[in-house]
């Protein structure tokens, strides 16, 4: 018996050239319609839950002796009050869309403070609100048209 030499191994097929691929591209994004009634029916819900544990925890009060700012939800209120005889400024900014809606930021300073210690973005009636200030801090009650 005569050993033969080991025969080579066969020669690979050639590979073929592969086309270069064209990077990802985002054609366009899809999502829920609102016209389906869960899309409103979640809304509705989550604005409630809104309304109910937050909007309705926060809001500034004014009276004939103090300006009355209560912040927090249903679980943590924070209360904040300036006699109007100690309050030194009132800032009010409002945008373009705040003076056709009446609404804007305030914020009232006090004597002894560094800071305003009664703030509040997107306030209704902020411009009004400034006013009354300066008018019950001013001794003019009468003048003041809530």
């Amino acid at each position: 018996m005569s050993q033969q030499p080991p025969s080579a191994p066969p020669a690979p097929a050639p590979i073929p050239e592969q086309p270069a691929i064209a990077p990802e591209r985002h054609l366009k994004t899809y999502r829920e319609s609102k016209a389906r009634f869960g899309f409103w029916w979640r809304a509705i819900v989550s604005l409630s839950i809104w309304y109910w544990t937050v909007y309705r925890h926060n809001k500034i009060d004014l009276t004939t002796r103090r300006v009355v700012q209560q912040r927090g939800t249903w679980t943590s209120q924070n209360e904040t009050s300036v006699l109007l005889t100690n309050v030194t400024d009132v800032t009010l900014n409002r945008s373009f869309f705040g003076r056709i809606f009446n609404h804007g930021d305030i914020q009232i300073s006090s004597a002894g403070s560094a800071g305003s210690e009664i703030s509040a973005i997107g306030l209704s009636g902020a411009e009004e609100l400034r006013s009354a200030v300066f008018d019950l801090r001013d001794g003019r009650q009468d003048e003041v048209a809530l």
